[in-house]
């Protein structure tokens, strides 16, 4: 059994020498016709690696050639097929502005956006692949409209813009976290002008009032009831849109925090004034 076993594992390796030594043979001295159909033929087993190093040396022997369209779309797919998502993307989207008659020119410019959309990170990572594959995607609808893509397209769009909502509200949560109050309200009421939307407005709009309460908390005394009321305020916007809100318990309990913290201010103010009114009086 084991001497079997040790065959077979020898008759594998001889093949794969085998198989080795007659690729690099025809890398070094196949015509470019031997190499074209070689390269036709790894691509046809899906291996994509070897069909990928002939299709890159053809690329530059074909130039110029009606042959190069097929060499270069094939190439632009071995990339996308071994998971390289950057690198396919620049490629159909050169094959697409290169060939724009070619019957792969509609694929290719779908695939150059999709290929941004797989390899977008994330959301709580950097946007910016997010934002370029949603351009791309749009400019593949604009130029095919009637594609049967167009559905793919609008859905891959609405997962991608989904993502970059959920970032812009994981931002301005994060300022309110670290206690950069003022940043996290400025930020959490342009999320809700951004993205009127937003399937987190109603979370950020009690957060506007978390934010405002915990900034009057840690602000100095003539500045607390300007920002308590604030928080009052923003209870009213957030029970005018929720009245029956996730977020009314807790919405409550800040306004009448913050209207106790007021009535308490407006008491200190009025005996200041009181003691300050007999100063006068006696001087």
């Amino acid at each position: 059994m084991l001497k079997t076993r040790q065959f077979i594992i020898l008759a594998f390796m001889v093949i794969a020498l085998g198989s080795c030594s007659k690729y690099q043979t025809l890398i070094k001295k196949g015509t470019p016709e031997q190499k074209y159909k070689a390269a036709l033929k790894y691509y046809a087993k899906d291996d994509y690696y070897h069909a990928q190093q002939l299709l890159d040396e053809l690329i530059v022997l074909y130039r110029g050639t009606n042959k190069l369209e097929k060499i270069y779309y094939m190439y632009a797919q071995t990339y996308y097929k071994q998971g390289e998502y950057i690198v396919a993307s620049y490629h159909f989207k050169y094959f697409a502005k290169t060939f724009p008659k070619s019957k792969y020119a509609e694929e290719s410019l779908f695939l150059s956006a999709y290929c941004k959309y797989l390899d977008s990170p994330p959301d709580n990572l950097d946007q910016t692949s997010t934002k370029q594959a949603i351009k791309d995607m749009q400019m593949f609808i604009n130029m095919y409209p009637d594609s049967p893509k167009v559905k793919e397209a609008n859905k891959v769009m609405d997962e991608l813009r989904a993502k970059l909502v959920k970032k812009d509200f994981e931002n301005a949560r994060q300022y309110l976290k670290t206690e950069y109050f003022r940043a996290a309200i400025y930020a959490l009421k342009l999320h809700i002008k951004d993205y009127p939307a937003s399937p987190y407005k109603e979370e950020a709009l009690f957060l506007i009032e978390e934010a405002n309460f915990e900034y009057a908390e840690k602000s100095i005394f003539r500045k607390q009831k300007e920002r308590y009321t604030a928080a009052v305020a923003a209870y009213n916007n957030y029970i005018a849109e929720y009245p029956d809100g996730n977020y009314k318990k807790q919405a409550i309990k800040y306004m009448k925090a913050a209207q106790a913290r007021i009535r308490h201010i407006d008491r200190i103010l009025a005996k200041r004034k009181q003691l300050s009114d007999r100063n006068k009086i006696k001087l």
